[in-house]
């Protein structure tokens, strides 16, 4: 029986409401700077079973809870589970967010009638996605381009798009590039990338800043909606 990683209640994950996060291990990229590299292992270890979600969302009302975010590890790995969650947990009045690298446009056309809430990590430009995926390296550009335009096909209050600023894979050239995607009211999020073991000196901080701030600025060319997070 599959098990699955649990946050009763967030309210960062999902724009505008109060959700629960679903976390499904495994994925086929292999970031450098991810935060979820240890997902299944902590999952295998205590992870929850889907019943105990359920009993959990019942209540959501009374909890405030008003959606559920599934994300990962790379949800779109597994299809028929992520279609039966989906389901469920609209079947439970609640509200559905996706979380998605984007390596699985045919998922997001699936769901597109389902799915409330889109979130896509734009990782760099994509011809560069060869340097993280696990496979189908000859196809990913192409692939990765089809979820974007996927996503810019549908009302901007449905999707958001999220670059992590991680100077191995993205510089404010590969920012530039990826704002040509961009419509101008679309939601584009740039945020901090944070290393673990990493330590930086007074200089350094003030170098990481000023890059990412012009980095914000390519980004605000290209949409009135782009954020810097922290």
């Amino acid at each position: 029986m599959r098990r699955y990683g649990f946050l009763k209640h967030s309210l960062v994950d999902y724009p505008g409401e109060v959700c629960s996060v679903v976390f499904m291990p495994g994925c086929n990229f292999h970031c450098a700077y991810c935060h979820n590299k240890n997902l299944l292992a902590s999952v295998h270890r205590e992870g929850v079973f889907l019943k105990d979600i359920v009993s959990y969302l019942k209540d959501a009302g009374r909890r405030f809870v008003t959606g559920v975010c599934i994300t990962g590890g790379e949800p779109t790995l597994y299809p028929e589970t992520l279609s039966y969650l989906v389901s469920l947990f609209k079947e439970m009045n609640l509200k559905v967010k996706l979380d998605t690298n984007g390596s699985h446009p045919d998922q997001i056309r699936l769901l597109a009638d389902r799915i409330d809430y889109f979130a896509m990590d734009l990782k760099t430009v994509p011809g560069r996605y060869v340097e993280l995926v696990n496979e189908g390296k000859d196809t990913i550009g192409t692939t990765i381009e089809e979820s974007i335009q996927l996503l810019l096909s549908m009302p901007i209050c449905r999707y958001e798009f999220r670059t992590t600023l991680s100077w191995q894979y993205v510089d404010e050239d590969v920012i530039d590039t990826l704002g040509k995607y961009m419509h101008r009211d679309t939601y584009w999020y740039l945020q901090k990338c944070r290393l673990e073991n990493v330590k930086m000196d007074a200089k350094d901080v003030v170098a990481e800043y000023e890059r990412m701030s012009r980095c914000y600025q390519i980004a605000k060319h290209y949409t009135q909606h782009a954020h810097l997070r922290e």
